[in-house]
């Protein structure tokens, strides 16, 4: 199987509510190891509730990290990264230099999406886009307006969004109608990267592997691997992804998540 890229992951210990300590980490690391995960994207919060990760921080224990990863003979690389929230700063913050892009790397930027109408996602990806910076949505498809209103994903794609879908979402989907859907965007060309959200062994843990086997079998190898790894090696070392306008909608795409 292709080394697999996690795009999401909350590994550093004690910078939010990801794991507790360097021990908590490790486990983490070494189950992402055996699902043969190759790269991570070491996600830390960067919203009101972590005012104190900076990006400066988020770097430095990404170093301790790796430091320690060596240390075990763990073969996984990992990035420093930050999720960010949408919110009216958001620009303002990252024109002053206090949001850490995607693996530190300036060309793209991780960005959740807040619960209710709070904030204009899409001024924010066109404002950032201008801006050279191509934001990925991270797990769009939680959000159930956004994956069951036909439109509106397209538009922010068509904006320059990069979509990040959740492993959980792919083989553990809420209900039959969002595994529908994410199908659905799967077949259409709507998913770029994948990424765990892990946040401990139990909880979220950072698991690939079936994920990229449903991928598979839904889109074939090729696509899969562009989803969970070239695609996301390319994002961590700040290359450009070449994508396409999703296919058009079709109703027997819509069928069943198994056919």
């Amino acid at each position: 199987m292709i080394p697999l890229v996690d795009l999401h992951c909350h590994l550093l210990a004690g910078l939010d509510d990801g794991p507790r300590d360097r021990e908590a980490a490790l486990a983490m690391c070494r189950l992402a190891c055996e699902q043969g995960t190759r790269m991570v994207a070491a996600t830390a919060h960067q919203n009101p509730r972590y005012p104190e990760n900076s990006p400066e921080r988020i770097r430095s224990a990404t170093r301790e990290l790796a430091e320690s990863l060596r240390a075990e003979n763990l073969p996984l690389q990992v990035f420093p990264s930050a999720e960010v929230m949408a919110q009216p700063d958001l620009l303002d913050s990252f024109e002053a230099g206090e949001l850490l892009g995607v693996g530190g790397q300036p060309g793209y930027l991780l960005v959740e999406m807040p619960d209710g109408a709070c904030v204009d996602i899409g001024y924010l990806v066109e404002r950032l886009s201008s801006q050279g910076v191509r934001p990925i949505l991270a797990h769009p498809e939680r959000h159930e307006e956004v994956l069951h209103t036909p439109g509106v994903i397209e538009e922010l794609i068509a904006s320059g969004c990069l979509v990040q879908v959740s492993s959980a979402s792919i083989t553990h989907p809420r209900s039959l109608a969002e595994r529908r859907a994410l199908r659905g965007w799967l077949r259409r060309g709507i998913v770029h990267l994948i990424g765990s959200d892990g946040h401990s062994v139990r909880r979220r843990p950072p698991l690939l592997a079936a994920a990229y086997a449903e991928i598979v079998r839904c889109v074939g190898t090729s696509a899969a691997d562009r989803i969970c790894s070239t695609n996301g090696m390319a994002v961590l070392q700040g290359l450009p992804i070449r994508t396409s306008a999703p296919k058009p909608l079709r109703r027997s795409w819509l069928m069943s998540w198994w056919s």
